[in-house]
């Protein structure tokens, strides 16, 4: 009789002590996401000045090309570097399992999806400008940053989405309908970028 006391009791003890671990993945999730989520939004203000730079650089009238083009790679550069240390945070978003979470511990997926567009956007729409206003012998000068500043957005933009679809799961409710639309924006966006027919990144190779 004692020992089935003792027993019972050794059994409710580690079953409390067990029971935070099946929490543990998703306190795990939400600590990647607010990572991500900060490292995003600290790059996301630094890529925005640069873009900023871009787009004056490119309709400037008063700016020969052999002090324009140093000028453009030096912020191109600038922003590959800046979106390659989004890698790092959103990597584990993809590489560690990820649980579905309740629409409360959803709330920072929006906000990471959103600075990924945005940023996603921003390379779009002045890039686009680069092509439409800087003269040929400077767009042939700068045509490797070009392509890697294009091509940073997809490695950033896919761990991403594929990390807020799979913590949406079945989950439904305002913030999941915000996530998928976002999703479709950001891979409608990033298949903009790098489509083999009408893609910016096709019009520079």
């Amino acid at each position: 009789m004692l020992f089935t006391k003792v027993a019972l009791a050794a059994f409710s003890m580690g079953s409390a002590l067990a029971a935070p671990a099946t929490h543990q993945p998703q306190a795990r999730a939400i600590e990647i996401l607010t990572t991500a989520t900060t490292t995003v939004t600290t790059v996301q203000k630094t890529v925005q000045g640069e873009l900023a730079n871009l787009e004056k650089l490119a309709v400037s009238v008063n700016v020969n090309t052999s002090a324009l083009v140093p000028q453009l790679e030096a912020s191109l550069l600038t922003i590959v570097g800046e979106v390659t240390k989004i890698v790092g945070s959103v990597t584990p978003l993809v590489t560690e399992a990820v649980p579905q979470l309740v629409e409360d511990e959803l709330k920072n997926v929006p906000t990471l999806l959103n600075g990924v567009l945005s940023i996603a956007n921003g390379v779009e729409s002045t890039v686009q400008k680069i092509l439409d206003n800087v003269a040929d012998d400077a767009l042939k000068a700068i045509k490797p940053e070009l392509q890697l500043v294009l091509s940073t957005v997809e490695p950033i933009a896919k761990p991403v989405i594929n990390f807020a679809l799979s913590a949406v799961g079945q989950t439904v409710g305002p913030i999941v309908d915000e996530v998928h639309s976002l999703v479709g924006s950001l891979q409608n966006v990033v298949g903009g970028l790098l489509a083999p027919v009408g893609g910016l990144l096709s019009k520079i190779l």
